[in-house]
């Protein structure tokens, strides 16, 4: 009687850690500071795209000189070199803050004649 209970209780603790995995969110710790690595970043490009766009702007032949870049890689990297993408007290470029830099800065070309 005791063995039933047992293997039911086993049985019951699996259920709750598949149902909590698949359906509840529940995640490991390598997961939850992958999401929030991801989040922190999300924000810090977000909340630095306008500032590197307004660097660009301040330099109107470095921003002619983006016009003529086609590749979305080389814009990046133009504006990576440009020192518009780095972020206040860092000593890099931040790749994804080059590219979101890169892609508003061409709809703000488009929009300038």
């Amino acid at each position: 009687m005791a063995k039933a209970y047992i293997i039911g209780g086993i049985l019951g603790a699996i259920i709750v850690i598949i149902i909590g995995f698949v359906w509840g969110g529940w995640v490991i710790q390598s997961t939850a500071e992958r999401l929030g690595a991801e989040r922190v970043n999300a924000a810090l490009v977000s909340a630095l795209t306008p500032i590197c766009v307004d660097r660009a702007v301040e330099e109107p032949e470095r921003f002619d000189e983006l016009a003529e870049v086609t590749s979305p890689f080389a814009r990046r990297s133009f504006v990576e070199e440009a020192g518009w993408a780095t972020p206040p007290d860092s000593d890099s470029p931040h790749r994804g803050l080059a590219t979101a830099c890169a892609a508003a800065l061409d709809v703000v070309a488009r929009s300038h004649p």
